[in-house]
């Protein structure tokens, strides 16, 4: 197999013997050879294939990552669909790894997020979630952190979002779509600012506003703890007042109610969104 590119120590793009693009991790591989040196497939440790959309955001996001947020990340990818037989798309390679990578940050921090949830999705999606119980463990085994059970339930719940064969209708598709155009429209009036989409911070708003159009569409409303909000809210103030406005919308156009929870995540996206495009500029 040959490089073409290098995107950190563990991960590379290579041609196969077929001359197909594919993504090979190896642990080391990356640090130890360059674009245009030769390696023998067998000493591949992972090999998959993204579609030209994924491509692009996979990239980037290896620019961004820890390495070895990609290593625990692939490594629950591939528990998943050996041990559990889970089939998903390839864009759980992005979404799973931007999560364990912000994961990690947290858990460095000693936070960890509570999950309303949990239950739920430990009983309707039990195969998922024994593979986020798995990512926990290699978590504290590669980090030495101990994440909460809750963690479990946000790491199921990307290859929940991400399976194939799940039929996405027109009109629901219509729906989402006007839901994020409503959301990003809030926040650019808000901050007079045109928001960048060529970025990974739009690309994780606009893939964490379909996640949570499914959430607040769904028939419960939970009472949660408003600590969370209450400290990101005072980090974050400005963000935190843009999602009081994103949260009147829907409640004004969508009749959903929004918890102090969603409202923290929301809260945190803002703030990566809004300085990334501010950055840029």
């Amino acid at each position: 197999m040959k490089i073409k590119k290098i995107l950190n120590n563990n991960v590379v793009i290579a041609r196969d013997d077929d001359d197909k693009e594919v993504v090979v991790m190896s642990l080391g591989l990356g640090f130890t050879k360059k674009a245009g040196d030769i390696f023998r497939r067998e000493d591949a440790q992972k090999i998959f294939v993204l579609s030209d959309d994924a491509k692009g955001q996979y990239k980037q996001l290896m620019r961004d990552v820890d390495p070895l947020s990609t290593e625990i990340a692939e490594n629950i990818i591939t528990y998943a669909a050996d041990e559990q037989k889970l089939d998903f798309g390839d864009l759980i390679h992005i979404t799973l790894t931007d999560h364990i990578d912000g994961m990690l940050k947290r858990l460095d921090k000693g936070v960890n997020l509570t999950n309303q949830l949990t239950l739920e999705i430990s009983r309707v999606h039990h195969r998922e979630f024994d593979a986020g119980l798995y990512g926990l463990k290699l978590i504290e085994e590669k980090t030495g952190y101990k994440p909460i059970r809750d963690e479990a339930a946000f790491i199921a719940l990307h290859f929940v979002n991400n399976m194939r064969g799940v039929p996405q209708h027109d009109e629901h598709t219509n729906s989402v779509i006007k839901f994020i155009n409503d959301v990003i429209s809030v926040v650019e009036e808000f901050f007079h600012i045109e928001l960048v989409e060529d970025t990974m911070s739009y690309y994780r708003f606009v893939l964490h506003l379909k996640y949570l159009v499914k959430r607040i569409c769904g028939d419960g409303v939970y009472n949660d703890d408003p600590t969370l909000y209450e400290s990101i809210s005072k980090a974050y103030p400005a963000s935190a007042k843009c999602v009081d406005k994103i949260v009147n919308v829907i409640k004004l156009k969508y009749h959903k109610d929004v918890s102090t929870e969603e409202k923290a995540y929301l809260t945190i996206y803002v703030e990566k969104l809004t300085r990334e495009s501010n950055e840029i500029k």
